[in-house]
């Protein structure tokens, strides 16, 4: 009895040592929601990101949540869009210096993929020991790859000083990253390099830039509702 609860508890350990798999769910034509995980705080996390389907190969938006040494869901993202989409990642866009957003980019330059985020994210993902993105983008930067329009955008400080948010216009897609909680969302979240005074006016200043988006995708957890903006904004308020 005791051998058996002893292998019992020994196949748990094991699974839960295992790397969790990677979720991919299509959103829109060409576009799709890659969504890693990583424990935090004892809880398993799920973190966005995106897929983005051009004429000269996938942009992805933030990598999958690695730490160094270990990339394994960066690979898998890697894996199905080959498997999948069978097309060359052209480039990553990171969207701050966090480990959920940086912490594949080992992967995604062994992989031959352009990283680009800010100068400030790039910056400071150095000083946390991660591969330091190209830092090309201006706090207003559209890009175009494959015809289609890509922008990036600073909102000013909120989740961390240097947060920006992507924009896909033709699909009136917002990609907020952790600058935006999900509707569901019942907390802030990591507020290690929060600007609370600053944040709620930032939220405002992104809602005057894209006041009509038809999806909004938080950093983390559900998506499939576009009242995040408007949540985020009461957390804010209750944080007061």
């Amino acid at each position: 009895m005791k051998l058996c609860l002893l292998f019992s508890l020994l196949a748990s350990f094991a699974y839960a040592q295992q790397p969790p798999k990677i979720k991919i769910t299509p959103l829109t034509k060409g576009f799709y929601i890659h969504t890693t995980f990583r424990t935090w705080q004892g809880t398993l996390v799920p973190s966005n990101g995106i897929i983005a389907q051009t004429d000269e190969g996938v942009v992805l938006v933030d990598t999958g949540w690695d730490v160094p040494d270990d990339q394994n869901q960066t690979e898998q993202l890697l894996d199905w869009i080959e498997q999948n989409l069978h097309q060359p990642v052209r480039m990553c866009i990171v969207t701050h210096f966090h480990d959920d957003r940086v912490g594949g980019i080992a992967t995604l330059r062994k992989a031959g993929v352009r990283v680009v985020s800010t100068p400030l994210t790039a910056e400071s993902a150095a000083k946390k020991g991660y591969e330091r993105p190209e830092g090309i983008l201006s706090n207003d930067t559209t890009l175009v790859v494959g015809k289609l329009p890509i922008r990036c955008f600073f909102p000013g400080p909120g989740h961390s000083f240097d947060n920006i948010v992507v924009y896909f216009p033709t699909a009136k897609l917002l990609h907020g990253g952790c600058f935006v909680k999900s509707y569901a969302a019942m907390g802030l979240g990591n507020l290690s390099d929060a600007n609370l005074n600053e944040w709620a006016n930032s939220i405002r200043r992104l809602q005057r830039t894209f006041p009509n988006p038809k999806f909004v995708i938080p950093g983390h957890d559900e998506w499939d509702q576009i009242s995040s903006l408007e949540n985020t904004l009461r957390l804010l308020k209750m944080k007061k």
